[in-house]
């Protein structure tokens, strides 16, 4: 994705529904532990009033909180703040990464580690288990995407390999860090160098999956997404820095 400022990095926040902006403010609270995890919210009345909403709306807001396993209510009870890193899924990783409609660097770098430790494995993966028909729908997209923009290139070049590794989980696991980062590609992507870079790394894993090196794919993805972090984190301080 290319943006002509990027600075629009950081920007304000949306609209949004009044449940949904009540919710924001409960889950940034309980992320940051400004309500730690096990304390009992206020009553529903109490709590209305004091965010000066309906509680209806309330009730909203506190079920979209529980649907992000954030609390849990308790009827007759209460409502109790769970501890997200007990009880958070991927589902929650997308209201972790955002916070008052901005990227939480933080947690981007997180998904970044994660990244490196789990993408080398992929390759190795695929390069042990590849078929011919992987091998030829790689080829493909190597040597014959045209003017794809390298975002969408990349994507589709790393949903090959994970897919020709034969673990679905590898594949859900993609999808996942392509959805909470593919609005942030650009500030990797439209750098040209790192265009480059992209372009020669998907050459050379082509030819360690072609000849099913799985060593030389993890080696070539460890040293690709090290590489990828140091530049994005680079991009973003400069941004910071402005």
């Amino acid at each position: 994705m290319t943006r002509d400022n990027n600075s629009s990095l950081f920007v304000p926040p949306q609209r949004v529904r009044l449940h949904e902006g009540i919710a924001e403010q409960l889950k940034n609270k309980i992320i940051s532990r400004q309500i730690p995890a096990g304390a009992k919210l206020p009553p529903e009345r109490e709590l209305a009033d004091a965010m000066n909403v309906n509680r209806s709306t309330l009730r909203e807001a506190l079920n979209k909180l529980e649907s992000m396993e954030l609390v849990e209510i308790r009827h007759g009870d209460g409502v109790y703040v769970r501890d997200y890193l007990e009880s958070g899924s991927l589902e929650l990783a997308k209201q972790l990464l955002i916070r008052d409609g901005t990227p939480d660097v933080g947690i981007l770098r997180n998904l970044s580690e994660l990244r490196i430790i789990l993408m080398p494995e992929m390759a190795s993966l695929a390069a042990r288990n590849r078929s011919e028909k992987d091998l030829q729908a790689l080829e493909k997209i190597v040597f014959e995407s045209g003017e794809m923009p390298m975002a969408e290139k990349d994507w589709r070049f790393h949903n090959i390999i994970a897919r020709a590794g034969g673990n679905a989980f590898f594949v859900i696991l993609l999808n996942a860090f392509t959805g909470l980062l593919r609005d942030y590609a650009y500030l990797y992507y439209d750098v040209e160098k790192n265009a480059r870079n992209t372009e020669v790394y998907h050459r050379e894993m082509f030819d360690a999956i072609k000849n099913k090196d799985f060593e030389q794919a993890r080696q070539k993805a460890l040293a690709m997404y090290i590489r990828a972090e140091q530049e994005l984190f680079k991009t973003i301080a400069n941004i910071q820095a402005e």
